[in-house]
Formats: C-alpha cells, sequence, structure tokens
C-alpha cells in the first residue's frame, strides 16, 4: 500500500500522545485517518512492528474512554491492517467542539485540520462550533440593539404596497412573537452594521476606486450591485466583415449580479467580516464570510438549496429582490458558455470566494487575427452610430461612392436617413477612416489605406 498525507490523511511513525490532537482535528473538520508506523515519507517505520499490539490497542481504547470531550466512540475506530500499521479511522464529529479534556474547550485544547497539518482554533471558531452543535440561528436571535428605525425598509415597502404594522415585521422575522428586534431586524434597520468594500485597482495595484457601503442591508445591496454594474465595463468593436457593433460586457449576462446576490443570501453575518467585491484587470474576486452551508461545490452546481440565513432569503424574495433562488451560480456557468473563461469557486471553513474572469482582458498571449477589425477599431476615437456604421459598409462595397449614391443606396433600406444626416456622419465620425478623392462634384469617398 502507497501512504501519502493529505488534508484527510495523517503519517506517524510512533503512537504518541500528539496523535490524540490529530483525532481532535479531524473530529472537528471532515474526519480522515490516521496510520501509525508510517514516515512521513510514506514508508514504513520497522520498530514500530515489534511493539505489541494489545498495548497499543489498549492505549487507543483508553483514550476514546478518557482522552477526548465529548466522548467520541462511536465516531473512532481502529485496527491493524496487512502491513501491520495501525490504522485509526476518525469520522466528523456532529457535536462540536471536541477537545482533549484535560486542556477544555479553549485554543489549547480545540484544534482543526488546515491541510496536511492541524492548528488551533480561536474563540471566535470555538464559540461558532457551540451555536451551530445547539442549532444556533443567527437571524432568529434577539437583537442586542433594540432602538432601531427602518426609513429604508419603510421606503421599500411603500414602493410594493405593502403596510408597516406589527405583523408584517413578525411575518418576515424582524421581530419575534414577544415584540423584540432579532438579529434579521437589527441587519434591516438603518443601524444596520453590515458593510460591503469594494474596490478596483489598476494593473499596479494602486486604487480606482475604493468605498465601503452601509446601512441597511437592502440599501447596502442595491447600491452594491449599482457600483458593480458600473465597474462591468463593455467593449464594443466593429466587425470589418459583417459591418455590425459587437459589444462584450467584461462579466457577461447577469453573473455579476447573481454572484453578489448569492453573497448577500449567504455570508455567515455572526461573522467578524465584510463581503468584499474587487475588480482586478483580469477578474472579479466576490469574498462573502462562511464557507458553503451544509453542502458541497458539486451539489451547488447542480442548483442544491442550503439555507444559512432562511429568514433574509425569503425577505428577499418577498420584496423582489431574488428571481429562481439556488439557481445563481449554475446561472453563472451558463453565462460563460461559448467563452473560453470560466469562474473559478473556493470555498473554506471561513470565506467563499468567487472568481469571476473578465471576457475583456487580454493578456500578453493573446492574439487578434482579424486586421481589418483592428485597423477600424484603432480608428475609431468615439462612438460610432449605426448610420456611420452603413455609411462605412457601402463605401467599402463602393469605393468612390458619392453623399447621393451613399444616399440611394442606405436609403433603401432606411427611410428615415437624409442627405444632412449622411453629411453630418461623414464630418463628425467618418473623417479618420474614409478620404474623398476628386472633384467635389464628380469625386466620391473612399476607405483610407490603412482601413482596407
Amino acid at each position: 500500500m502507497k501512504y501519502s498525507e493529505d488534508n484527510i490523511t495523517e503519517l506517524k511513525r510512533e503512537l504518541t500522545d500528539d496523535i490524540k490532537k490529530e483525532i481532535v482535528a479531524f473530529l472537528n473538520t471532515k474526519g480522515g485517518t490516521v496510520y501509525v508506523g508510517v514516515d512521513d515519507e510514506g514508508a514504513l517505520y520497522p520498530p514500530f512492528a515489534d511493539e505489541s499490539r494489545d498495548e497499543l490497542s489498549l492505549k487507543v481504547s483508553s483514550w476514546l474512554q478518557e482522552a477526548f470531550f465529548p466522548i467520541p466512540s462511536d465516531l473512532v475506530s481502529f485496527y491493524f491492517n496487512e502491513e501491520n500499521a495501525l490504522v485509526i479511522e476518525v469520522s466528523e464529529g456532529s457535536k462540536k467542539p471536541y477537545y482533549l479534556r484535560e486542556k477544555g474547550p479553549k485554543p489549547s485544547g480545540v484544534y482543526k485540520r488546515s491541510g496536511t497539518s492541524i492548528r488551533k482554533c480561536n474563540d471566535d471558531e470555538i464559540l461558532k462550533m457551540i451555536m451551530d452543535s445547539n442549532r444556533y440561528v443567527f437571524e432568529i436571535d434577539i437583537s442586542d440593539e433594540q432602538d432601531l428605525t427602518f426609513t429604508y425598509f419603510a421606503k421599500i415597502c411603500e414602493e410594493k404596497n405593502y403596510e408597516i404594522n406589527d405583523l408584517l415585521f413578525v411575518k418576515l422575522g424582524l421581530k419575534n412573537s414577544k415584540g423584540q428586534f432579532t438579529n434579521l431586524g437589527l441587519m434591516i434597520s438603518d443601524q444596520s452594521p453590515v458593510a460591503v468594500k469594494i474596490a478596483e485597482y489598476d494593473e499596479a495595484m494602486n486604487f480606482k476606486v475604493k468605498k465601503t457601503i452601509g446601512g441597511s442591508l437592502l440599501k447596502v445591496l442595491e447600491e452594491t450591485q449599482e457600483q458593480a454594474e458600473r465597474l462591468n465595463d463593455v467593449s464594443a468593436v466593429i466587425d470589418g466583415r459583417t459591418w455590425k457593433r459587437i459589444e462584450t460586457l467584461s462579466y457577461p449576462g447577469k453573473s455579476l449580479r447573481e454572484i453578489i446576490l448569492n453573497a448577500f443570501c449567504h455570508a455567515d453575518y455572526f461573522v467578524r467580516s465584510n463581503i468584499k467585491i474587487e475588480f482586478y484587470r483580469e477578474q472579479a474576486k466576490i469574498t462573502s464570510p462562511g464557507g458553503l452551508y451544509k453542502t458541497t461545490l458539486e451539489d451547488i452546481m447542480k442548483g442544491v438549496q442550503t439555507y444559512r440565513n432562511e429568514r433574509l432569503v425569503h425577505l428577499l424574495d418577498k420584496l423582489g429582490y431574488i428571481e429562481n433562488f439556488g439557481t445563481g451560480i449554475p446561472r453563472t456557468l451558463e453565462a460563460y458558455e461559448g467563452t473560453d473563461k470560466k469562474p473559478a469557486f473556493y470555498d473554506s471553513d471561513n470565506f467563499f470566494i468567487v472568481y469571476l474572469p473578465n471576457l475583456n482582458y487580454h493578456g500578453p498571449s493573446d492574439q487578434i487575427n482579424d486586421q481589418i477589425n483592428d485597423q477600424i477599431n484603432d480608428q475609431i476615437n468615439g462612438p460610432i452610430s449605426d448610420v456611420g456604421l452603413e455609411i462605412l459598409k457601402t463605401i467599402h462595397a463602393n469605393p468612390g461612392v458619392g453623399v447621393n449614391g451613399i444616399f440611394e443606396i442606405i436609403g433603401k433600406t432606411n427611410p428615415k436617413v437624409t442627405l444632412d444626416i449622411i453629411r453630418n456622419s461623414i464630418k463628425r465620425e467618418l473623417s479618420d477612416l474614409i478620404e474623398h478623392r476628386g472633384s467635389r462634384k464628380t469625386g466620391g469617398y473612399y476607405a483610407k489605406a490603412n482601413v482596407r
């Protein structure tokens, strides 16, 4: 058998007390296996084979009853394999945090797996484990702040023709049945601590845009979407073969909107961190606190829905912010179909990150093969109208054509065009692309030499 370490496998030469920390870490993470009697290189450690199996088994059995809390007897099994290595298999526990009994539920006794090693958990992580194990739901807990106002929420309700009263607050989860504001109520209020950081960087990683948006979660969501859309640049090029304008959003379809909305719906608002939206030249990065909630990336791709903030999702749905909830990531992937760039996703215990590639970014290795398109678009200093495109197309198809000839050709499909419109377009839009040759009476227009 070949042995190697990874995020769910640990190799140890001997059965030392340090292995207790490894067991705790696997219990608090995703489970895993410890192979004892194997060195770091994956080779069997011969001296271990000489140790008494009975003594080793007794030691592990004793640990399972005395060293850990809660007692993980049904989560840990062990045996000796055919190569005489001691195999300790650990399943993820449901009563976290698991800790070394002698240390207690504090950083010195609570561990988590991180890659191929373990680390101590901090106080916030331990508290989060306790809350999750007790099925604590942040959004329904009573807010520490009860002196709240709802000016922005009232504005939205007025637009939706919803009457503001205590019944609505209770139905939406902003108050509990005793009339106390919940944490969801706090997030929707004008006093909300929710904040989103938005940044755009230039190629030297200097800030072009740096903003923090705060206030009611509804206000933050709307302003974040608006700011992000302003940063979603559109490139417009002219196809020299079809003479059609081709516009490309940096982030196609509703991909940017869907991922931002997804971040708001699934963020862990108990965590002391902010949603962050960062625009680099080559991609946008959207980071939300809290990893995937009781699901996997594979399931998310299939449209599986899980709810960390069930009442928030219901409220956003009720107010019309959400369409087809649960399809955000699949729809984002669909938006990139037919392109050579794909979104990427990263999930950890503390953050979920989405990378959206910029379709308008061309790195050093990108090659633009259509020289006609290059030449035409390099010459255009500003936007060109549809009429201008028709004139340009006509001149390329009919070198030497005059204004009257252009009018006759374009007028067949565009009855609104006039001679004055054609003259103005030639003067204001096409002067860098075409030139007049010959006399004013008998001459006509040609594409310039470098735009052929």
